[in-house]
């Protein structure tokens, strides 16, 4: 079987390379990365924002660092990066609240069983596959030219590059969420079109 090639980040200060849940999903996914500082992972992740990325995040951080302000350092990259969320977390804090507003792709706590996170991180795969935000992002990565050029003119004059595009659609902006409804829309014109020509 071929491996994924969804780039795995893990931020853990007490796991080692040799853990059964690095070894297995090392065995999955083609670079799975380990991070004792959630710094070097986000600087990491912003190196290769245009690959697919998935985050396992461990909360509770030595150092002065906290997932917390990793989550939100994060989503100033890219909403559409899962985070699976390794921690326990009292559902009480503010900390987890900013676990749901920062879009946690799921919290599991640090006894879950190396089988059922290995079923969630290809559970979070499989999604990205057919995210449509994710679909727009990989079409203007993959478009010839200039990215910097103005592409697009919104109805109310305001003019976007592609840069600019997969900006709005990475932090899930409303502009990025009108860009992905404007996929659904032409897409599902085009079906339409396709299907009356068959007729």
């Amino acid at each position: 079987m071929d491996k994924s090639l969804t780039k795995i980040v893990v931020v853990d200060d007490e796991l080692k390379n040799n853990h059964p849940l690095i070894v297995k999903l090392g065995q999955i996914f083609e670079g799975v990365m380990l991070f004792n500082k959630a710094s070097e992972a986000i600087a990491y992740i912003n190196e290769y924002l245009e690959c697919r990325i998935i985050m396992i995040l461990d909360l509770r951080l030595s150092g002065g660092e906290t997932g917390s302000r990793a989550l939100r350092a994060l989503r100033a990259l890219s909403y559409q990066i899962p985070v699976i969320i390794w921690t326990a977390v009292d559902e009480k804090t503010i900390e987890f609240f900013d676990l749901i507003n920062f879009k946690a792709y799921a919290i599991r706590d640090k006894d879950e069983s190396t089988e059922n996170m290995l079923a969630l991180v290809r559970q979070a795969d499989a999604d990205m596959s057919y995210a449509l935000s994710n679909a727009l992002e990989r079409w203007i990565l993959a478009q010839p030219g200039d990215h910097d050029a103005i592409y697009a003119v919104a109805t109310n004059g305001e003019s976007y590059s592609l840069n600019q595009m997969l900006e709005e659609v990475r932090k899930d902006t409303v502009k990025g969420k009108e860009f992905t409804q404007d996929l659904v829309n032409l897409t599902i014109e085009l079906m339409e079109k396709e299907e009356k020509n068959d007729e």
